[in-house]
């Protein structure tokens, strides 16, 4: 496993948050049904834990 899918197992997001990785670019989906405060969270967690500004992206 790869980094971002060992932080999103780590913390729990993986159930509603995925990651790929497209020409380069980090780009995590998060589940838009979710909770808005666990969305909200997820994007923190991403934000703070990869820092070189991955692409966030609500489904």
């Amino acid at each position: 496993m790869n980094y971002e899918t060992n932080f999103l197992t780590n913390y729990g997001l993986h159930n509603y948050v995925s990651f790929s990785r497209t020409g380069g670019e980090k780009v995590f989906s998060i589940d838009g049904s979710e909770n808005p405060k666990m969305i909200e969270h997820a994007r923190h967690l991403i934000s703070e834990m990869c820092g070189d500004a991955p692409r966030i992206v609500i489904n």
